[in-house]
């Protein structure tokens, strides 16, 4: 087992020269302790528990070493599932992103997805297939697919797997496979039930856990965690004065229903700030063109079901906003790992009813995270980040030029009053703030 990290990297693994050739290319140096842990009982051959955090590189975990076991064309040798789609995408596109060099043919499998797509992908005689369990299930059954060549499985996001209610689907997959093969099984959180899929379907297995729930240590320090007491009725409003306060480029907002992330996210969107909802329901092109947009920054606020709070690797996530209640502490846990992502600084806050107390006691006690009490934020802040806005566009000649004296004193006297809740009417000032916004 290697203990001594900092003087590591993957040139140490023993990957084939073409994978170290784009692992170069793509900027990759030092592996993260999962990695480390992991790759060399994977290239060795043994059966695989990996226990880590959202984040902490799991992926890279199990796709390189099998990209540098896979030098020739063969047909399917490698399985992997997941639980949802985006992550069956961005397995691919992992995949994809180090196999430049290797000539193999890497496929999804997902519902949602054109039959007629995946049935031409397969006909192509894929070597690796990433899958969600129900299509997968539903094309063995129509016998499409055929898994008595696989050498490789890997379960990724197991704990998920067992909450979405797959686990079942996923033993009806295994009866198919046939031959010896290697099983490699990922989890961000460890439980019991965990410990039962493991000893059902691994035998002779090395276990690597990082996630150091039992340490309370599972969250990251380069998270900040945040909480106030919220009542249903301004719930709405004091979101909008966070939108309004908080520096950042990129949020995604936590809700508990599909129907909700439509309806807030209009609302949002009719305030004048970029966002769109991201749930279930949306068909699956929909999907990846919001993922999309929400990556390349042309959508600056996601409004989401849990369904974002795995699978989604987006760098630069500044915040994140538990606008409803999660269903327990590991949805927490996964909700805010979109932030902070590869140790950068994150920011994650939470809203919770004077009812809802007992959440706020579970995180301290099972997590001991630093999680603190803030206020929401009042009205001489709101003002002085509308007039740094209104100071940037006018530095940027972004208005008529006969407008931008007259907003700009109004500003400057309303930042330097000592403006009370009870007299300012922010709604209005809004009003104001809104109008000022006259382009050339």
């Amino acid at each position: 087992m290697i203990n001594n990290f900092n003087k590591f990297n993957f040139n140490n693994f023993g990957f084939n020269e073409k994978l170290l050739r784009e692992i170069k290319k793509l900027g990759y140096v030092n592996p993260t302790k999962i990695q480390l842990k992991c790759i060399p009982l994977f290239l060795k051959g043994y059966n695989i528990l990996g226990i880590a955090k959202t984040g902490s590189g799991k992926t890279a975990a199990f796709v390189l070493p099998i990209l540098s076991r896979l030098l020739k064309k063969s047909f399917l040798q490698v399985l992997v599932l997941t639980p949802t789609r985006e992550l069956t995408i961005q397995t691919v596109n992992f995949f994809n992103m180090f196999s430049k060099y290797i000539n193999i043919k890497i496929i999804p499998i997902y519902g949602g997805q054109s039959y007629r797509i995946q049935l031409n992908n397969i006909k192509k005689k894929p070597s690796i297939i990433v899958a969600t369990p129900g299509r997968l299930l539903d094309l063995l059954k129509k016998r499409i697919i055929n898994l008595s060549s696989i050498k490789t499985v890997v379960l990724d996001e197991a704990d998920e797997m067992l909450r979405m209610g797959f686990i079942e689907d996923v033993k009806r997959i295994f009866s198919y496979i046939k031959t010896k093969y290697q099983m490699a099984l990922f989890s961000a959180t460890f439980s019991n039930s965990i410990k039962n899929i493991v000893s059902k379907f691994m035998n002779n297995y090395k276990e690597i856990n990082l996630s150091l729930f039992k340490n309370k240590n599972i969250v990251p320090k380069n998270i900040k965690q945040y909480y106030l007491y919220v009542n249903f009725k301004n719930k709405i409003n004091i979101l909008m004065k966070f939108l309004e306060s908080e520096n950042y480029n990129s949020i995604i907002i936590f809700v508990k229903t599909k129907i909700y992330t439509i309806k807030l996210s209009n609302f949002i969107l009719n305030s004048g700030y970029s966002s769109s909802a991201l749930n279930g329901d949306m068909k699956q092109f929909l999907r990846e063109k919001t993922i999309n947009n929400f990556k390349n920054k042309k959508i600056s606020i996601l409004v989401a079901t849990d369904i974002a709070s795995r699978g989604l690797d987006i760098k630069n996530v500044d915040l994140i906003i538990n606008y409803d209640l999660p269903m327990d502490v590991k949805s927490y846990i996964h909700r805010i790992g979109r932030t902070g992502r590869a140790n950068n600084k994150g920011k994650a806050i939470l809203f919770v009813s004077k009812k809802e107390k007992f959440f706020i006691y579970n995180l301290y006690k099972k997590l001991n995270c630093n999680l603190k009490k803030i206020n929401i934020p009042d009205n001489k802040v709101i003002l002085k980040k509308r007039f740094e806005k209104l100071s940037f566009l006018i530095k940027n000649n972004k208005f008529k030029k006969n407008k931008i004296t007259f907003y700009k004193n109004i500003l400057s006297k309303l930042l330097k009053l000592n403006i009370s809740e009870k007299y300012l009417d922010l709604i209005f000032l809004h009003i104001i703030y809104k109008n000022i916004y006259l382009i050339k």
